[in-house]
């Protein structure tokens, strides 16, 4: 055997050895990958990536909408406009001062907080728990009768008519030389003879022989001045209804509480 030969043959054997350990190397790799665990994906949630291990991304809340609770039958809810009084209301609903004063607990009924929600029961029923009344405050419609912003009491004339007295507004409140309260009949002609409008500090204007007509206004200004059809003087030396809160109180002959106004 000559060297050629001999080169050849180890060659040969070089190339048998190096095929033989790639197969079994090969082999050995896909039987490792066979048994090796998958990796476990890392999804994300709200932008955060959840941490190694997790199997799965945790539940998102559902959001879930509660369905309002149902008005009690025959109960209404009413939003308190500047001026309102709960006769006022109790003649708008045609139900008894007494059921609405026991239906909201009111213990002082000569006054009401301008978007206050009353709760206006069934003519001559009373709301049974305290959990009904919150109920029906919650779920229930304001409900406006009438569109006016002020209080009003019917009043019934000898003519047989009808006069709706408010007070309809105070304006240019704090300035002593315009400061003056509107007072608005909506209804019939009224003679204003005895009426008084007081701050419930002891400070009252009484009304002269004034006769307001059907849909007229007459100002009381706070200010002293001369008296006409239109425009009523106090005589007061400094502003009355500056102050924010201030109530007005509207009062018949008889002082009787016909409406109220607080200055917003």
């Amino acid at each position: 055997m000559n060297w050629r030969r001999i080169a050849i043959f180890l060659g040969l054997n070089v190339l048998v050895s190096a095929a033989t350990t790639l197969i079994v190397l090969n082999t050995w790799d896909a039987g490792r990958a066979a048994s090796r665990p998958m990796p476990t994906l890392m999804p994300t949630v709200a932008g955060a990536v959840l941490p190694p291990g997790t199997a799965s991304p945790p539940t998102a809340p559902t959001a879930t909408t509660a369905a309002p609770p149902t008005e009690t039958p025959g109960q209404r809810a009413y939003v308190v406009q500047p001026g309102d009084t709960l006769s006022s209301i109790a003649r708008s609903f045609n139900v008894a001062v007494e059921d609405i004063q026991a239906a909201n607990n009111l213990v002082n009924t000569d006054l009401l907080s301008i978007g206050q929600t009353l709760i206006i029961p069934a003519s001559g029923s009373i709301p049974a728990t305290a959990a009904a009344l919150a109920a029906a405050t919650s779920t229930a419609t304001p409900v406006r009768p009438r569109p006016v912003s002020t209080a009003t009491l019917t009043v019934t004339l000898t003519s047989g008519g009808e006069a709706f007295v408010t007070i309809k507004e105070i304006i240019n409140t704090g300035n002593l030389a315009d400061e003056a309260v509107v007072i608005a009949n909506l209804g019939d002609r009224v003679n204003l003879a005895g009426w008084s409008i007081a701050d419930g500090e002891g400070n009252k204007f009484t009304f002269p022989d004034l006769t307001l007509l059907a849909n007229a206004e007459v100002k009381v200004h706070t200010t002293s001045g001369a008296n006409t059809a239109t425009d009523l003087y106090w005589g007061q030396t400094v502003a009355r209804w500056g102050a924010r809160g201030t109530v007005a109180y509207l009062r018949d002959p008889q002082s009787k509480l016909i409406g109220t106004y607080r200055v917003p």
